[in-house]
């Protein structure tokens, strides 16, 4: 059997078949922490605007190969033709009635069932395989470990996940042949969802305008996975560019800043919360004098009377306006919003103009208001007495929620270790929240 070396070796000389290379300087590292990394080598350096990656895009896989196989569908795949002598391809009603982002994930596990036949099996031999997924991300954890989550807002997305992924499932299985079934089982799909959920690009980040022009689905309602330039981590603070050149069918990952021997050269997934790094990618960032990483979102419903105030929101372990609220500083709607209400500045300011609008909806309350005036707390009296007053029972009832659900045993293993640390940063950030509102409004 290769080793892992052996596997990424094999997975870079694929790559460049069809042209794309990884930078001479730069070296594909594994270790038990931070896994698949991209390492500096000894005695080289990065510079600015140097290319770390660049992708032929023949090598990505997405559900555009999946109906590019089909007779029926004249869109043309970024991807090679495929090679072997049986043409494989879904049926029709498949394609026709399955989401494409859940397509793109049956067409993962065809190829990963091809095995060596498979155009990319360099690629799928360097995933975590079907066998690992207990470790992977949290949807996909022993119901032990899910528990350590219980109380937190992770837990219900979880269950929201599970529920999704047991429809899709479901769905899309009865309209496959009764020969697919005893191979393309649920724990695959699973793997499969994991591998896009943990690894996958937006199409309208990567891919050329062209590709995209005759699509059969809406933009963006399917990811693609890019071999050896998904092996990047994660930093909020890296600065890249992700460049396609159209005309050379290629994606490039570029660094926009320097790096020396020894030292890892990050990717920049965006602006997520641990939350989302939690439920998407199977980790979160520790918090430091720099930076921290931890909110918590509330949810609030979605007001078509709002315009374009979300219905998600976040609540900042710091104040928003503390450098190291990189996250919460993207997020507020108003830069004038930093500059509020002491008891407002661990919220969101989307959150208090969503609180706003529902109390003074169809009152004498004027809404001819700003939202730096509502963040300032230049209104009434009585509703900005409201807004604080929902806010901290809201805080409050998740705050307990998370001390209530306590796990009744130590942490014993790395999910559950992990879910610990993120329940008790949740819990500091609640903390940290309220004691805000109580001093700014003391």
């Amino acid at each position: 059997m290769a080793t892992l070396t052996e596997r990424y070796d094999a997975l870079l000389r694929w790559v460049e078949e069809d042209g794309g290379s990884l930078n001479p300087a730069i070296q594909i590292y594994h270790d038990d922490i931070t896994k698949g990394s991209f390492r500096v080598k000894d005695s080289c350096s990065v510079g600015i605007e140097d290319a770390i990656v660049t992708l032929p895009l023949s090598k990505t896989l997405s559900y555009l190969d999946a109906i590019s196989r089909h007779p029926n569908f004249a869109l043309s795949s970024p991807s090679n033709a495929y090679d072997n002598k049986e043409e494989i391809h879904f049926p029709t009603e498949f394609l026709d009635e399955t989401p494409p982002h859940v397509v793109g994930r049956f067409f993962l596990m065809q190829e990963y069932l091809l095995g060596s036949k498979s155009e990319w099996w360099p690629y799928i031999r360097t995933l975590p395989q079907p066998e690992h997924m207990s470790s992977a991300l949290p949807a996909m954890w022993p119901s032990d470990d899910i528990e350590f989550l219980r109380g937190t807002n992770a837990y219900v997305a979880v269950q929201d996940i599970k529920s999704t992924l047991k429809k899709e499932y479901k769905n899309a299985i009865k309209l496959l042949p009764e020969k697919y079934h005893a191979e393309y089982t649920r724990p695959l799909y699973h793997w499969a969802y994991s591998i896009f959920t943990s690894r996958s690009f937006r199409p309208s980040l990567i891919l050329p305008a062209e590709t995209l022009r005759d699509l059969p689905c809406e933009l963006d309602d399917f990811s693609v996975l890019l071999p050896l330039y998904d092996i990047g981590n994660h930093s909020p603070l890296a600065q890249i560019a992700w460049t396609t050149d159209e005309q050379a069918q290629v994606c490039t990952l570029k660094a926009r800043q320097r790096y020396s021997a020894g030292e890892q050269v990050f990717n920049n997934y965006g602006m997520k919360t641990n939350a989302e790094l939690l439920l998407g990618y199977g980790f979160v960032l520790s918090e430091d004098d720099k930076l921290h990483n931890d909110y918590v979102h509330i949810k609030t419903k979605a007001d078509p009377d709002a315009g374009d105030l979300a219905a998600s929101h976040i609540v900042s372990l710091r104040p928003m306006v503390h450098p190291s609220s990189f996250v919460g500083r993207s997020k507020l709607l108003s830069a004038e919003s930093m500059s509020c209400l002491p008891c407002f500045s661990h919220i969101q300011d989307t959150l208090i103009a969503a609180l706003y609008e529902s109390i003074t909806k169809g009152g004498d309350e004027t809404n001819d208001v700003s939202l730096t005036e509502i963040m300032r707390g230049e209104i009434s009296e009585p509703v900005l007495e409201k807004i604080v007053n929902s806010l901290g029972a809201k805080l409050s009832i998740d705050l307990e929620d998370i001390e209530e659900n306590e796990p009744e045993y130590e942490a014993a293993n790395r999910n559950q270790h992990l879910a610990t640390c993120y329940r008790d940063q949740c819990r500091k950030v609640l903390e940290n929240a309220l004691r805000s509102i109580i001093a700014g409004n003391g």
